[in-house]
C-alpha cells in the first residue's frame, strides 16, 4: 500500500489499543501509538526519496534509519548462514515474517542503548509500550502489503511462496481502500462508546481492543480475495502502475 494509507490504518488500530491503557498510563499509551506509527512506515525501505513533500520526505528519513545501520547487518546474515543474496533495498526482506522480526529486534537494540546508559532516569515500562507499538505497526504493514496485487513472500528467504491479494493502490476506481479506512474509523467509535459504558478492568479492556483491532484485521484480508501464489506468478511493480 502507499505510505499514508499504511500510516492512517495503523494509526486507527493502534488507538484501538492506545484507548484500552491511556486512563491507567496516558504516556504509555502515547508512545503506543507513536511506535505503531514509526513501525508502520519503517518496512518500506525500498522508498524513493520524494520531491516537495515533507510529510512524505520525514517518512522517507525515518526509513533511512533502519536501512543504513540495520539492513547491511541483515543482508550479511541472510548471505552467511542462508547463501542468499540480499540488497538493503530489498523489499522481501522486510515484508517476511524472519527479516521482519529481526529487523525489529535490532532495532529494539538500537532503542535500548539509552536505557543502558540511562537506566535510573528512563521508565522500562515506556521503552516496552515503544517497542510494542513499533512491532504492531510492523505486523500491521505486513498484513496490509499482503491485500495488494503484488503481495508478500512471507517465508522467504526459506521459500517464495507469495500471498497476495486484489488491491491495487494506485487504481483510483478500487474504494476499497477508502472502505478500510472507514471501517476501522467505525470500529473505532463504537469501541471508544463501548469503553465509557462500561467498567472492566484494563486487560478485559486491552483483550477488547485485540477482538476489535482483528475484526479490521479479518475484514480487510476478506475484502481483498487473499490467496496463496507461485513464484513465478509473482506481479510485477510495473504491472503495478495505473494510468488514469
Amino acid at each position: 500500500m502507499i505510505t499514508r494509507h499504511h500510516f492512517l490504518l495503523v494509526l486507527l488500530c493502534s488507538i484501538i489499543l492506545s484507548s484500552a491503557i491511556v486512563d491507567v498510563n496516558p504516556v504509555l499509551a502515547l508512545l503506543v501509538s507513536v511506535g505503531a506509527g514509526i513501525g508502520a512506515i519503517i518496512p518500506d525501505i525500498q522508498m524513493k526519496r520524494p520531491k516537495n513533500n515533507p510529510l512524505r520526505t520525514t517518512a522517507w528519513g525515518i526509513v533511512q534509519v533502519g536501512r543504513w545501520i540495520c539492513m547491511p547487518v541483515i543482508c550479511f546474515v541472510y548471505q552467511r548462514f542462508f547463501k542468499t543474496p540480499a540488497k538493503p533495498d530489498d523489499k522481501r526482506v522486510t515484508h517476511s515474517i524472519f527479516g521482519l522480526l529481526l529487523y525489529f529486534m535490532m532495532l529494539a537494540a538500537i532503542v535500548y542503548v539509552p536505557v543502558l546508559l540511562f537506566y535510573h532516569e528512563i521508565p522500562v515500562l515506556l521503552v516496552w509500550g515503544l517497542l510494542t507499538g513499533l512491532l504492531f505497526g510492523m505486523l500491521l504493514h505486513l498484513t496490509e502489503d499482503l491485500c495488494c496485487r503484488k503481495g508478500v513472500c512471507l517465508f522467504y528467504p526459506f521459500n517464495d511462496i507469495r500471498i497476495y491479494g486484489s488491491i491495487r493502490p494506485c487504481d483510483v476506481l478500487d474504494t476499497r481502500i477508502l472502505g478500510f479506512h472507514v471501517y476501522h474509523g467505525t470500529v473505532l467509535f463504537f469501541f471508544l462508546v463501548i469503553q465509557s459504558a462500561v467498567h472492566v478492568s484494563v486487560y478485559e479492556m486491552i483483550a477488547f481492543s485485540f477482538l476489535s483491532i482483528g475484526l479490521c484485521v479479518v475484514s480487510m484480508i476478506w475484502q481483498s480475495d487473499v490467496r496463496i501464489g507461485l513464484p513465478e506468478n509473482r506481479i510485477t511493480d510495473s504491472q503495478e502502475v495505473i494510468t488514469t
